[in-house]
């Protein structure tokens, strides 16, 4: 059975342009390593751009090829123009031979639907191989945890085939994805399939936290997100206060920058759109989403899923969680206002009555 060894042996070629330190002979191409990717919307489709585009290294050697799919015509036809090489079904990306899949999907029924699908076509006639399965949705950790034992099941059921799955939710929203300085929380159980894709990582994002074996990575990214949630609803309800209360907003946020209250809803992806215009001028155009009528940024809708996954991970733990029940309930509601597709600063319009 190839081991896990040489499958990283073969990927640690991948770099980025202005990273990478050639370690092959000049006249020895380096081998290309096969990488799907499966989901295409506003966060997968750059990110899929972005290997694309970084698929060599600096002797123009390719280090690696892109097959791409979505359910979306239109999201592969863009792909392909970035240069990725277009899948018309599942079966048909893993007939390609991929050596890693990733899947960047909207839910965790979608997640489980996708693996399903790879493993039953995945070829079990060939020569012995090794894969990972790199899975940067952001779902429940029991979601993370039926995949890892679907995977498990397909390996004990072929002796030839090794396949591993790194849980790999992101931070850092659509303009992470663009600029490629996304963050990446990782649950993985085995060193060097973490190894083998930490530069696939390093070319997609900035930062990449180790957060322990498989399913800590999801745990983590709904951690953070219950936390963002709760946190914006703050920082909106004080906001609105201080407008009500006749405190200039824009001196109101630089004074809650500078004090404790200071975290990334304030200072970062403020909701108060005069203070979203100020910092627009000072970014010379590149303002958080209230200047722009909410539109962009981070959806309330996916807010609400992410905090609607906390809070039943929470009760499936015994946890309490108060203050992030109340913060989905105040999703839901703005949700049935028609609020849903707006950034989730949008609450701060949502608690005026708006």
């Amino acid at each position: 059975m190839i081991s896990h060894l040489r499958l990283s042996r073969t990927l640690m070629c991948i770099r980025k342009h202005n990273r990478n330190v050639s370690r092959w002979a000049s006249t020895t191409a380096p081998p290309t390593t096969t990488v799907g990717f499966v989901g295409l919307g506003n966060m997968g489709l750059p990110m899929c751009l972005n290997l694309v585009q970084n698929s060599h290294n600096e002797n123009g050697d390719r280090t690696h090829s892109i097959i791409a799919y979505d359910t979306n015509e239109a999201s592969i036809q863009k792909a392909e123009l970035g240069g990725a090489t277009p899948a018309a079904t599942l079966e048909e990306l893993v007939q390609s031979n991929c050596d890693i899949i990733f899947t960047m999907l909207p839910t965790c029924a979608a997640v489980e639907e996708v693996v399903g699908t790879l493993l039953e076509s995945w070829p079990v006639e060939e020569e012995p191989k090794s894969g990972v399965f790199v899975d940067c949705s952001t779902v429940s950790p029991m979601t993370t945890r039926r995949v890892h034992d679907q995977i498990l099941a397909f390996n004990a059921a072929h002796k030839n085939i090794h396949l591993d799955l790194l849980d790999a939710p992101v931070s850092g929203g659509v303009k992470g994805a663009e600029g490629a300085t996304l963050t990446f929380m990782v649950g993985s159980s085995h060193d060097e399939a973490l190894e083998a894709v930490r530069p696939l990582f390093e070319i997609m994002g900035s930062r990449i936290f180790v957060c322990g074996k498989s399913g800590t990575g999801s745990v983590t990214k709904l951690c953070n997100n219950l936390a963002l949630g709760a946190q914006m609803v703050g920082i909106c309800e004080a906001m609105n206060l201080g407008d009500a209360l006749g405190v200039d907003p824009v001196i109101l946020a630089n004074v809650m920058n500078a004090s404790t209250a200071k975290c990334w809803s304030s200072g970062i992806c403020n909701p108060h759109p005069t203070v979203a215009k100020s910092m627009q001028e000072e970014r010379q155009g590149n303002g958080p989403p209230a200047c722009q009528n909410y539109e962009g940024g981070f959806g309330a809708n996916l807010m609400l899923k992410d905090l609607s996954l906390a809070v039943d991970a929470g009760q499936q733990a015994g946890v309490a969680l108060p203050v992030g029940v109340t913060a989905k309930e105040l999703y839901r509601l703005a949700q049935l206002r028609g609020m849903g597709d707006k950034d989730f600063g949008i609450m701060l319009q949502f608690l005026l009555g708006k």
